[in-house]
């Protein structure tokens, strides 16, 4: 899935850029070393946003969460 978001740069606090989402007025917050070099307060940018699943590292997370929760009913005398 891919997504475009329309935002303008807000501010810049503590390394931190505060962007507002025009679409609903929510704020989203990026590093400022990874913004390009000629951006400044009051520019309007386009975000794309790309997000897959990942299915290995999905797999690994529940396998690592069953684990523990089985160590723990071990512990526990379940």
């Amino acid at each position: 899935m891919e997504r475009r978001i329309k935002a303008t740069l807000d501010r810049i606090e503590d390394g931190i850029a505060v962007f507002i989402v025009s679409e609903n007025e929510t704020s989203l917050e990026w590093p400022e070393n990874e913004l390009p070099d000629d951006i400044q307060e009051g520019d309007t940018v386009t975000i794309f946003i790309r997000m897959e699943k990942n299915l290995d590292e999905t797999r690994e997370g529940k396998k690592r969460i069953a684990d523990k929760l089985e160590q723990l009913r071990k512990r526990n005398g379940k």
